[in-house]
């Protein structure tokens, strides 16, 4: 059986976790509900923890290991040498959205905006990659089958509009034997992804702060909120 990988990253709070799980629904994918951060790790053991990965894809008889952690946007290169044939699933949303939803779980504003700014810069640079699929957020909210579909033909599934029923088949992300407690954060994210697609569209409106808007609008974040649609 050939076993084939993806990768979901992008900045966080962009949607990564909802595709992952609407994509784990898919009876041909197995994708671990945590963020494995392994390619962050010496290569060695990096290469023991993907072969792992591999092991209980082919053990539950899956053909596509699928894994998500939005911060592989900073290793995107480092994958592409060390698993071959690899694919992405890079997420994309409203900068001003993203920095308020991370304003309020990071606690600082300024952080929030240097993160979306960086990630997504990474994003852009991969636009055009023939291993690369790139979405908007916003775009799945308005026609979920219509992406879900293209995303699957990306990553070779055949698509089946059950899969927009992921939430009737509640799964866990960060289970309380992997972390020693549950946070509010983990625990609303959890609730959010288990049911149907949520529009949290224009929240930046109530949320979002003038200095923040401003650089996104304006000054250092408008470049890549023109290149995605935004503005």
């Amino acid at each position: 059986m050939v076993m084939r990988t993806g990768f979901i990253c992008g900045c966080g709070h962009s949607g990564t976790t909802l595709i992952a799980t609407i994509l784990a629904a898919h009876p041909d994918v197995y994708l671990p509900f945590q963020e494995t951060n392994v390619f962050f790790k010496w290569t060695p053991l990096a290469m023991f923890r993907y072969w792992k990965l591999k092991r209980a894809a082919r053990g539950a008889g899956k053909t596509l290991l699928l894994e998500k952690t939005p911060r592989h946007i900073r290793r995107v290169g480092r994958i592409r040498r060390l698993v071959p044939g690899a694919r992405f699933v890079m997420p994309v949303r409203d900068g001003r959205d993203v920095v308020a939803s991370l304003a309020k779980r990071l606690g600082d504003p300024r952080e929030a905006l240097d993160r979306w700014i960086g990630d997504n810069a990474l994003v852009l640079a991969e636009q055009g990659q023939p291993d690369v699929l790139i979405y908007r957020y916003e775009d799945l909210v308005e026609d979920p089958a219509k992406i879900v579909e293209r995303i699957c033909g990306f990553l070779n599934l055949p698509f089946s509009p059950d899969l927009l029923d992921y939430h009737r088949k509640p799964q866990q992300w960060f289970k309380p034997a992997e972390v020693e407690l549950e946070t509010q954060h983990t625990a609303l994210r959890n609730q959010q992804v288990n049911q149907p697609i949520y529009d949290g569209r224009g929240r930046w409106k109530t949320d979002l702060g003038q200095q923040e808007l401003a650089e996104l609008t304006e000054g250092r974040g408008k470049p890549l909120m023109q290149a995605f649609g935004y503005l």
